[in-house]
């Protein structure tokens, strides 16, 4: 979702402004039809997609692991395999930072996330990742 709503969410919003200024609901402003058009897409498709997909991937993956940040590389230990992989920060291709959480997308051949949830961070930690985020970008 969050690809989603960095890139294609305007692209999407854009398209629905369009058709709602073709076929505008009954009782409704081309405007206001745009947005209701939105809101159902992403409610009763886009959604259910993106969950469907993610649990798909999941499975897929089988990704059960910790994973140590440290200045130099990352090291990430598999639960489930007997495989520790040390990967360094070049690995990451973004950190972003959200109200909630922190986010780093990794080069892998398909999108991959690792989420941190800012309530289980320390501020010696947050700091930490802000200081990465210059260094990858």
């Amino acid at each position: 979702m969050i690809f989603f709503f960095r890139k294609s969410m305007w692209l999407y919003l854009i398209s629905f402004y369009a058709i709602a200024y073709v076929v505008p609901l009954n009782g409704f402003n081309w405007e206001v039809s745009g947005v209701i058009y939105f809101l159902a897409f992403c409610m009763l498709i886009l959604v259910p997609l993106y969950h469907v997909s993610t649990v798909r991937l999941v499975k897929l993956f089988n990704f059960d692991a910790v994973v140590e940040f440290g200045d130099e590389e990352i090291v990430i230990r598999h639960r489930n395999k007997d495989l520790v992989e040390h990967k360094g920060w070049d690995w990451v291709k973004n950190i972003v930072f959200l109200s909630g959480s922190v986010i780093l997308e990794v080069k892998a051949p398909s999108r991959f996330l690792i989420m941190l949830g800012k309530r289980n961070l320390t501020a010696e930690e947050i700091q930490f990742f802000r200081s990465k985020q210059a260094a990858v970008a």
